[in-house]
């Protein structure tokens, strides 16, 4: 239970400014239904910088325990794809994106993307939704071990208090995970 009120500490905190990557809410006007957009979404564009447009990589604790990047030598389609990597023995790393959620309030939204793993300790690869609300935080099932690509996905009903969502994706044990082709839809 503490682990999950420190990722939503955290997830809260990067969605009040409080993260430094410049990354914006993503304030794409929403389409009523269907498809939602998602920046960056195949993980082709890199800033000069080396940071990930779009993108807020996040990490408990020390910022050097994990490495967050675009690789460019293994994608699932396209020509790069997001990379975690945990190099040193802390709880998680992400990477999140916010997206203006006030049109989809009541409904149910799924985010799925393209994920593979490599040496993924127990704990697992999960792509998360977090509502910003208490309870609105949730998990899809955990990829461990080394899995080839393989779509992943988890849903939230939005409750009418949610003016934002946050999408990503986090390692919570020792290995490798990768995401491509992010989605996120209404699905009711």
């Amino acid at each position: 239970m503490k682990f999950h009120l420190v990722v939503a500490a955290a997830l809260m905190l990067a969605g009040c400014n409080g993260d430094k990557s410049g990354a914006a809410v993503n304030s794409a006007a929403p389409a009523p239904a269907g498809a939602i957009q998602v920046s960056n979404s195949g993980f082709e564009q890199t800033a000069a910088d080396g940071t990930i447009p779009g993108w807020t990589p996040m990490m408990h604790a020390d910022p050097s325990s994990f490495r967050i990047a675009i690789d460019a030598e293994g994608a699932h389609q396209g020509h790069a794809s997001l990379h975690i990597t945990r190099v040193r023995n802390e709880p998680y790393g992400m990477i999140a994106q916010d997206i203006n959620a006030a049109a989809y309030t009541g409904k149910t939204l799924e985010l799925s993307a393209m994920s593979k793993t490599r040496d993924v300790g127990a704990k697992g690869w999960k792509l998360l939704l977090n509502g910003n609300a208490p309870g609105a935080l949730i998990y899809s099932a955990a990829l461990t071990g080394t899995q080839d690509w393989q779509r992943q996905s988890v849903r939230l009903k939005l409750s009418p208090l949610v003016k934002k969502l946050t999408i990503g994706a986090i390692l919570l044990d020792a290995g490798e995970g990768w995401l491509d082709d992010v989605e996120l839809k209404v699905v009711d």
